[in-house]
């Protein structure tokens, strides 16, 4: 980006308030704040002592200089955020010489805007709480765990010129699919973070780094962002993936036709057991049992020790009437230990609808 030739310019930071706040020791904890920019310490705020309603006004300003022919630079606010750390002070004990303290979490303050030529901004940044800080379990009030900033320069860094002509890159990432399960966590929620690495002409290459991202299963967003991307990538060596989870989404909210139609793409470009299985599933939905039966018959060729394959060739053998063979496919899928418990219970049912195909019967 286009460096701007003028004196160095200050940079203010203001935190005014933290919303939701308790400590280690208490719903009242005293607690400071440091600002930090650029690996250097900008301060310290006074200790201010957490309200029993979890608020604390803290008024603390810190600040560093811009200054474009040295030190801090438009490439460092570009993709260098403030990070702000909020500090429990601990009660002293009896004979305690030192001050001890402990973090309770810690935000981050994006300067984007003062590069899109805004000279002040307010935003309230989330509070993300240490592993372990009583932040993890928050209030029960309605205000999330977070700081209210203001940050303010004497004037805009960049003109009107320098904006329209600069060539600042912007990366926008609007969510992530299909995350593994590991991702799911098990206690309170958490917060995610995507990093990658933008090439550059210099010796290294820029990280950039996309913060609090949160999990909240929304299939139809990606069910709309997996269509898009069929619709314009089609040469695309990674596509495999994709199709999967876009027919497993429309075997999920049973739009069956559509999920044959995705999973005979996969099967034509890319056949796996899973894409087979899915064209299998969605035929046997749709009462095609011939072609279920021959899509299942694949899958279970590239893959003999996958448990739900064999549960959809007993159901398509209850369905036409061959008993040897449902009882066959129904022993392999219990020895594979299907996981499916739904899935189970309508093999059962539709068993005791025919009559037969469970050995114990």
């Amino acid at each position: 980006m286009e460096q701007v030739p003028s004196a160095g310019r200050l940079v203010q930071i203001t935190v005014t308030e933290g919303y939701d706040l308790k400590g280690f020791k208490g719903d009242t904890p005293v607690t400071f704040i440091r600002a930090e920019f650029n690996q250097v310490v900008l301060g310290d705020s006074a200790k201010i002592t957490v309200s029993p309603e979890g608020s604390a006004k803290y008024n603390f300003t810190s600040s560093f200089e811009f200054n474009p022919e040295g030190g801090i630079t438009l490439d460092d606010l570009a993709h260098k955020p403030v990070f702000l750390t909020v500090t429990e002070v601990l009660p002293k004990e009896k004979k305690q010489k030192e001050e001890k303290t402990l973090i309770l979490g810690q935000a981050v303050v994006d300067l984007l805007p003062l590069l899109e030529g805004q000279s002040a901004f307010q935003t309230t940044v989330p509070l993300h709480p240490v592993q372990g800080s009583p932040l993890e379990t928050p209030r029960s009030s309605a205000k999330q765990c977070s700081l209210e900033v203001k940050v303010l320069v004497a004037e805009p860094l960049l003109t009107t010129a320098q904006i329209s002509g600069g060539n600042l890159l912007k990366v926008t990432l609007e969510a992530a699919y299909s995350v593994p399960e590991s991702f799911i966590p098990t206690g309170p929620g958490q917060n995610y973070m995507v990093g990658l690495q933008v090439p550059s002409l210099g010796e290294k290459d820029y990280p950039i780094l996309f913060k609090n991202g949160t999990l909240n299963g929304n299939h139809s967003e990606a069910k709309a962002c997996y269509e898009r991307t069929i619709s314009f990538v089609m040469d695309a060596s990674e596509m495999h993936f994709i199709f999967l989870r876009l027919g497993l989404i429309y075997l999920e909210e049973k739009e069956y036709e559509k999920a044959k139609k995705t999973y005979m793409q996969a099967c034509k470009r890319s056949p796996s057991c899973l894409t087979w299985l899915g064209l299998g599933i969605a035929c046997y939905r749709l009462e095609e049992l011939t072609e279920a039966e021959d899509a299942l018959s694949e899958a279970n060729a590239l893959n003999n020790y996958n448990a739900e394959v064999w549960a959809y060739l007993a159901l398509v053998c209850l369905k036409v009437g061959r008993q040897l063979e449902a009882e066959q496919a129904y022993k392999y899928m219990i020895k594979l230990k299907l996981k499916d418990e739904a899935l189970l219970a309508e093999i059962h049912t539709l068993q005791e609808t025919v009559g037969f195909g469970n050995p114990s019967f």
